[in-house]
């Protein structure tokens, strides 16, 4: 008998509407008639994710996690710490998922798996924050950020992406500009900014910010810089809104660079930051760079976003 593969499931208890252990301990079965011997682990808190992944991963073959962005990006955070090339499975199970949408992951969990199971490893581009914190897909500041990371996980299970609107409505009644002078590989961009992110997604903000199709690859060693400035008054606060969500880009408010290598230095200011929806911590200056291939993302190539 071929001796199986081992595969090391990854489960966040706290994701989603409806979870329970036999749920989580199901997974034993979607796995028993594969290729794959799965071993279950159940996440206790926050950063035990990559605790276990950076601990356990190098005897693996494969590693999947269950949860949201922010479980997907302890996991990747994880792999990469251990220095190994472990292909990682995906079962989204959050708010947003932005990261599913843009991969082609089914939402629904049975679809999910067979997606892992019956794709292949693909290679994909991660973000590099500083030194040694890794992101899946985005990296931003300023408006609607810490909404992302500040609302009740409750209120999130209960209420889906409107979740990230209540919490964001309020900053809008407080937008503050924030100061930047930033180098895009060489170019300076200076100015005062209510957003700014850096970005390997077709869409994030569960669809607030999306980016034409063609205008973006998550595997080329680039990533997409968005920096928004205040609107003037309330119809162009509507207008950007709109025009963003289509993938409009006014170049009167917003710029849109492609690049490797984003030096940020917001003049004195310690400015909080969100990575793939959960908190990054606060920088005055900070270095953002892209990875190329840094991840293999189990997917079916046929699918597209």
């Amino acid at each position: 008998m071929m001796k199986k593969k081992k595969a090391l499931i990854l489960v966040n208890p706290r994701s989603g509407r409806i979870v329970t252990r036999r749920l989580a301990f199901s997974f034993g079965s979607d796995f028993r008639d594969t290729e794959y011997e799965p071993f279950i682990r159940l996440t206790t808190g926050p950063h035990d994710a990559t605790d276990v992944a950076a601990r356990l991963s190098k005897d693996f073959d494969l590693v999947v996690c269950r949860g949201g962005d922010g479980t997907l990006n302890e996991t990747v955070n994880g792999v990469l710490e251990a220095g190994v090339d472990v292909p990682i499975g995906y079962i989204p199970a959050g708010t947003t998922n932005d990261f599913a949408k843009s991969n082609g992951i089914p939402f629904d969990e049975d679809a999910a798996i067979r997606t892992i199971l019956e794709g292949k490893p693909v290679p994909q581009d991660v973000g590099l924050f500083g030194e040694g914190r890794y992101f899946c897909y985005t990296a931003s500041f300023g408006l609607f950020t810490k909404a992302s990371y500040a609302t009740d996980q409750h209120i999130k299970n209960r209420y889906g992406y409107a979740a990230y609107l209540m919490g964001g409505a309020k900053e809008l009644l407080h937008i503050e500009t924030i100061p930047l002078r930033l180098d895009a590989d060489g170019e300076v961009i200076e100015g005062e900014y209510v957003f700014g992110s850096v970005t390997n997604a077709y869409a994030v903000g569960g669809g607030v910010l999306k980016f034409p199709p063609d205008r973006v690859r998550l595997d080329d060693g680039l990533m997409e810089l968005v920096l928004i400035k205040k609107p003037k008054n309330p119809m162009d606060l509507v207008r950007l809104y709109t025009d963003v969500q289509n993938g409009v880009f006014d170049e009167e408010y917003v710029t849109v660079r492609h690049g490797k290598i984003f030096l940020f230095d917001f003049m004195g200011a310690s400015v909080p930051w969100s990575l793939d929806g959960e908190f990054g911590g606060e920088t005055e200056e900070v270095a953002v760079q892209c990875i190329r291939h840094g991840i293999h993302i189990m997917k079916k190539t046929e699918e597209t976003p």
